[in-house]
């Protein structure tokens, strides 16, 4: 297989999920430049976040707040309709036994990994 040269880079600060209610998005929309993610579940809101708004996020949570992660974006321009990146990417770190939470976004993709992990995440997909 061809070199995918990915150019994983850790983001700095540790990163969490939190699940919330729908109803609470008004109160979420001004912590909204510290998401990485939002996804509507059925369940209600998930949301990825910095570190800066962790205790706020408490309040408003439905579940504990899971984390430490760290935030590991591929810096090479990826496209939404690329085949096989979030397989190798998995596959790569399944195999090293790095727990891994995938997000695409438009321009890149993104990959959580527990925030002790990172540099074996980091050395690992750097050889993709």
């Amino acid at each position: 297989m061809a070199k995918l040269g990915l150019k994983p880079e850790a983001k700095d600060g540790r990163y969490y999920y939190g699940t919330f209610p729908e109803t609470s998005l008004m109160a979420l929309a001004g912590y909204v430049k510290y998401f990485v993610a939002i996804v509507k579940e059925k369940e209600g809101i998930t949301a990825v976040f910095s570190e800066d708004i962790r205790e706020n996020m408490g309040l408003y949570s439905q579940k504990k707040i899971e984390g430490p992660f760290c935030l590991i974006t591929f810096e090479a321009k990826t496209s939404l309709g690329a085949v096989g990146i979030t397989a190798a990417a998995s596959s790569a770190l399944a195999k090293e036994k790095i727990p891994a939470n995938m997000v695409a976004g438009y321009f890149h993709d993104h990959v959580l990994v527990p925030f002790e992990k990172k540099d074996a995440a980091i050395a690992c997909l750097a050889k993709l």
